[in-house]
């Protein structure tokens, strides 16, 4: 990693995993205006061969819960046994309720809600980069 912080987040790739492809292009477009590279997937069997073939490439794995093919949570988990220093984001639908622990099973560093709002999002990202970068260095 880099020794500048703020630089090193900037210049980050990230792993989206989202079916909805409105919400996977917003979510890229936020990302992207804070120089994030941006790799989307639609369903989670090729997200985790992506994440499998260029694990060392990925800053960050921001996955939806509900995925038509897998559990998010599942892929999470997945995720997470293939490299746990990798920050994990599960997304939640506003009215999804999770049963107690579910995330944490999961191995997923935190869970976001929609809506997005761009400047709740990239503050929310960056501090997940932050304190996983914090927790290895």
């Amino acid at each position: 990693m880099k020794e500048d912080t703020n630089s090193s987040i900037e210049d980050s790739t990230i792993l989206v995993i989202v079916y909805e492809h409105i919400v996977r292009d917003m979510l890229a477009r936020i990302l992207k205006t804070k120089a994030h590279k941006v790799v989307t997937c639609s369903l989670g069997r090729r997200g985790i061969r992506m994440f499998e073939k260029m694990k060392r490439k990925f800053d960050l794995v921001i996955i939806d819960t509900r995925l038509p093919d897998v559990s998010g949570f599942g892929l999470s988990k997945k995720i997470k046994r293939i490299s746990r220093k990798t920050p994990v984001i599960l997304i939640k639908a506003r009215e999804l309720e999770l049963e107690p622990g579910k995330a944490r099973e999961s191995g997923a560093d935190v869970i976001m809600s929609r809506p997005f709002y761009m400047d709740k999002t990239l503050d929310f990202v960056e501090r997940v980069m932050v304190t996983n970068q914090s927790a290895q260095g």
